[in-house]
């Protein structure tokens, strides 16, 4: 009896405010597409997969990412009605495999995320240094850009998430406008050798590097957890949350399937795996020029600017919304999860967040870190990778949880998709661990040992934290996972 008055006391202290909002599917849906930021994996990553990986498979390799992400997500939705707050993977592991385990995921996270945050928070300086110089012909140092973007949308994180949600939709419209055009255009005028059908067999699936070219396509859906971090923030979450899903996987997936393709066939189905090799970092603005013509090669390039700009938005207020989540529980210090009067908005989880960022970037600045080479190839690795084990473990909960609570939904939902997605998620995090040198551009040994270290040491500060508090503290221990209930 003494333990549940303490814990109601605890409960009675915690921060009263609630984030507010009035997002809808669609809302909710275009922050999770904005993270995977569609103009960016064009850009960036689709000559990646088919120069590095299976070729003209690129295709395939979206859609069997897209398939495993679908089946994941029913898994996810049955689940998402027992997730009342803002925590996403976090809580669903908590709730599935344990308190501790649940931190040893939250703390894993935070630092997952904040890794790829800075990672393109960099890499996004050094678009700008050159977008402005092509255009405007003004050189400034890349980390300049990149400490201004870090001030931005810091400013955009402390006010509504649907300022963000605004912004975000206007540059994903302009971004997916480009894709979707230049798809059009080859699908109708046909490609450099009409429309191949090789890329649609399962010999090519096969060729290669498959590994890597599912490997890269994960890139693609980073933030997927998007829809249940805003469940605060949304209008009758118990409907946006599962169509904002549903949605949001299913257009990433079409749109990778048919804008791979529509690059293959551009280039030519012969000879695309070797420009791809050559050409990484201009093949598909060259495809654009190509097709479209140089106007829109250089509107492709501004809007290149603005996808990485939505990515870091989103990715800001997913990191954010941990640390509310987390102070809301008494990991963290309780200040995280104050909400702003007026905007209703974690602001001090916000304003953290962004000086985390700043600090960062300026000691590697010091230390006279590569922005692309070192902060953002290392950074976006070794996030990833914390990302794929945190989707991992969140699908095998989902089995757990379901396991010990009976629910309606069936054995489809609770049981068979989510063990099917958890083989699935397993066998590409076995393939990433086994590809982890080109994942990050290093062959030395220490570098690739150290990125597995440190996130196996995020995962256990989380965990023994946790274990600590049980220990120590066993009231407030028990409030965390009162905040879910």
């Amino acid at each position: 009896m003494a333990q549940s008055s303490s814990v109601k006391q605890i409960e009675a202290d915690a921060p009263a405010g609630r984030l507010k909002g009035g997002l809808g599917p669609i809302g909710i849906a275009m922050m999770v597409v904005a993270t995977a930021a569609p103009l960016t994996v064009m850009v960036g990553v689709s000559p990646l997969i088919i120069g590095s990986g299976n070729g003209v498979a690129a295709p395939l390799d979206a859609l069997a990412v897209g398939v495993v992400m679908l089946l994941f997500s029913i898994g996810f939705v049955a689940m998402s009605r027992y997730i009342n707050n803002a925590g996403a993977f976090y809580a669903y592991i908590l709730k599935g495999m344990g308190t501790m385990m649940g931190l040893g995921a939250a703390s894993l996270a935070v630092l997952s995320y904040t890794l790829i945050l800075i990672a393109l928070e960099a890499y996004i300086g050094v678009v700008l240094q050159n977008t402005i110089e092509d255009f405007l012909h003004v050189h400034a140092a890349w980390w300049l850009y990149a400490l201004a973007i870090v001030l931005l949308v810091g400013i955009l994180g402390y006010r509504n998430v649907e300022v963000s949600a605004k912004v975000l939709g206007i540059a994903l419209i302009l971004e997916i406008g480009v894709i979707v055009l230049l798809d059009l255009t080859i699908l109708t005028k046909g490609g450099e050798a009409g429309l191949p059908i090789t890329p649609f067999y399962v010999s090519e699936m096969l060729s290669g590097s498959p590994g890597l070219g599912v490997l890269f396509s994960i890139f693609g859906f980073i933030g997927f957890e998007s829809t249940v971090v805003y469940r605060e923030e949304a209008s009758r979450p118990e409907r946006s949350i599962p169509l904002a899903t549903y949605i949001a996987v299913g257009f990433i997936s079409l749109l990778y399937f048919v804008s791979f393709y529509c690059e293959i066939a551009g280039v030519g189905a012969d000879t695309v795996k070797e420009t791809a090799s050559s050409h990484m970092d201009t093949l598909y603005l060259d495809l654009v020029t190509t097709y479209l013509g140089q106007i829109l090669h250089d509107v492709a390039q501004i809007l290149l600017v603005t996808s990485l700009f939505a990515v870091v938005i989103s990715i800001h207020n997913i990191v954010a919304r941990y640390k509310y989540v987390l102070g809301g529980c008494g990991v963290l210090s309780e200040h995280l999860a104050k909400v702003h009067a007026d905007h209703a908005s974690p602001y001090v989880a916000s304003v953290v967040q962004t000086a985390v960022s700043f600090i960062v970037l300026c000691a590697a600045v010091l230390f006279g870190f590569d922005p692309v080479t070192q902060i953002y190839a290392l950074g976006a690795a070794a996030g990833t990778l914390g990302y794929m084990v945190i989707v991992a473990l969140a699908s095998f909960a989902i089995i757990l949880f379901f396991a010990r609570n009976k629910s309606s939904a069936g054995a489809w939902k609770t049981i068979i998709a989510p063990g099917l997605a958890f083989i699935g998620l397993s066998a590409f995090l076995f393939v990433a661990l086994s590809n982890l040198p080109a994942l990050t551009g290093s062959d030395g040994n220490m570098v690739n040992t150290l990125i597995v270290v440190v996130l196996c040491v995020a995962f256990m500060l989380g965990a023994g934290g946790g274990l600590i508090m049980k220990l120590k503290a066993p009231v407030r221990f028990g409030a965390i996972r009162l905040q879910l209930e």
